[in-house]
């Protein structure tokens, strides 16, 4: 074992090499005027935030939607409406995370579901009407519904060794000696499996290729390292697995940015290095101590994991975004939310919250009373850099502070339809700038003046 030990550790050390990022895509994100069949303009990430192509930076909120999601591990929502994406947009919200099964991307070895990317299309586009942006997320939990979670097809498992571990659900599952071996194998490489995620990855990249209404794609749901000892497995495997996809998919589709997560590593020690490739988000799942090991005392914990994805964002040289937020029903549940939304607006994250209206006890659509906690007024595109954001949800009052240059460029306000009356104020010198509110569109657009510096600006609703 100690040998075993030494070996990967001097393993871990050998610098990697990773693909040359193709120079196709580096003349297509210099492009400004790449066709798109959405309306939306296209985003990109400069190392650092997220900005649209007049160089705004954008803050991406909204809802993690599972309709398109084959699971055993939860029970997904049904497909999402043009219904459901007017009242998202009603409460502000400008994106939506789709949870993308392979198991219903590719239910035999080679052959890719017509329908299947028929039907996801028809959400992106049916959601880019009501000007939300889509990420989509390759999703994956103990590997495959084969296994009782999510992800992989069946026909595509370690499905020789047993399905269930002797002890409590979800560990029953997480334990499973099939469930171990198949991640084994697939970030071992034993098995061409690799080779299998990336074609039916670049399947969908190539379906999308020309659609800017696609902000993102989410490489991996929550990647664990286990049977791989952490520290080895980011530096080693998940890293170069990452590498190869980005480097194949950016060939079909290089506009869109590209995200990976943050390792669920139960609090382990951990690696995180950069790709050598540019229009980069690194993100993480926010539950507070939810995603921890049992013996942690569940209380609620914000600033540590919003601290520590800021960190390794900068070291990964991706935007930082936060895929999964949410919290369980009931008051507990509404105050952790409430500490959790106002953290987020302090480190000025975007996220995407577990979920709208899954089959479980958390979707967003079935508490009411969460609505004026996780709706609220926030900027959607901010001229300059976006260097404070808070809002009080019992007051009304948005502060947002920026740093210019502005260059002239508008500040937008996502407004939820619930507030209607407003008074604006700014520390800029003169008059308050001017501004207007789209009833239809629920945006708040406040002309803010060509400014090289520092400036608040604050909106007081009721």
């Amino acid at each position: 074992m100690l040998l075993l030990a030494l070996l990967l550790a001097a393993y871990a050390i050998i610098p990697n090499s990773y693909p040359a990022y193709p120079r196709s895509a580096k003349s297509a994100l210099a492009r400004s005027n790449y066709p798109s069949t959405s309306k939306l303009p296209w985003l990109h990430s400069n190392g650092k935030e997220i900005l649209d192509s007049a160089g705004a930076q954008v803050l991406l909120r909204g809802m993690n939607v599972t309709g398109l999601l084959q699971a055993k591990d939860m029970r997904p929502g049904p497909v999402p409406t043009p219904t459901d994406f007017a009242e998202m947009a009603a409460d502000g919200f400008d994106v939506i995370r789709i949870p993308i099964s392979w198991s219903l991307l590719e239910p035999r070895p080679g052959s890719f579901s017509a329908s299947y990317l028929g039907l996801l299309k028809r959400v992106v586009g049916e959601a880019s009407k009501e000007g939300i942006y889509s990420v989509l997320d390759f999703h994956n939990i103990d590997w495959s519904i084969y296994y009782g979670g999510d992800g992989a097809p069946s026909w595509l498992t370690a499905g020789f060794l047993p399905r269930s571990f002797p002890a409590g659900s979800p560990w029953n599952r997480h334990l499973a000696p099939g469930v171990l071996a198949s991640y084994g194998i697939f970030w071992a490489d034993l098995g061409g499996w690799q080779r299998d995620a990336i074609q039916a990855w670049t399947v969908v990249a190539r379906a999308f290729s020309h659609d800017s209404a696609v902000a993102a794609f989410d490489l991996w749901n929550e990647p664990h390292p286990f049977p791989i000892p952490p520290g080895v497995f980011e530096a080693k495997f998940l890293l170069p697995f990452e590498a190869s996809l980005i480097s194949t998919m950016a060939r079909v589709a290089p506009r869109q940015m590209y995200m990976g997560e943050q390792t669920l590593d139960f609090g382990l020690p951990t690696y995180v290095g950069r790709l050598p490739y540019p229009n980069q988000i690194f993100s993480s799942h926010v539950f507070a101590t939810l995603l921890e090991p049992p013996w942690q005392a569940p209380v609620p914990q914000y600033g540590a994991p919003l601290s520590l994805l800021e960190s390794q964002a900068r070291t990964a040289g991706g935007a930082p975004w936060v895929g999964e937020v949410g919290g369980p029903p009931g008051a507990v549940g509404n105050a952790w939310i409430a500490r959790e939304m106002n953290q987020l607006d302090s480190y000025r994250l975007g996220w995407a919250y577990w979920d709208w209206n899954e089959g479980g006890s958390w979707a967003f659509v079935k508490h009411p009373s969460r609505l004026r906690l996780v709706a609220r007024a926030y900027p959607r595109t901010t001229p300059g850099q976006l260097t404070s954001l808070s809002y009080d949800p019992s007051s009304g009052e948005l502060a947002v502070g920026i740093n210019g240059p502005t260059e002239g460029r508008p500040l937008v306000i996502e407004v939820p339809s619930f507030l209607t009356h407003l008074t604006l104020s700014s520390s800029l010198a003169g008059p308050p700038p001017s501004y207007r509110l789209d009833p239809s569109t629920h945006l708040l657009t406040i002309d803010v003046p060509a400014v090289t510096g520092s400036f608040t600006v604050r909106v007081h609703f009721s």
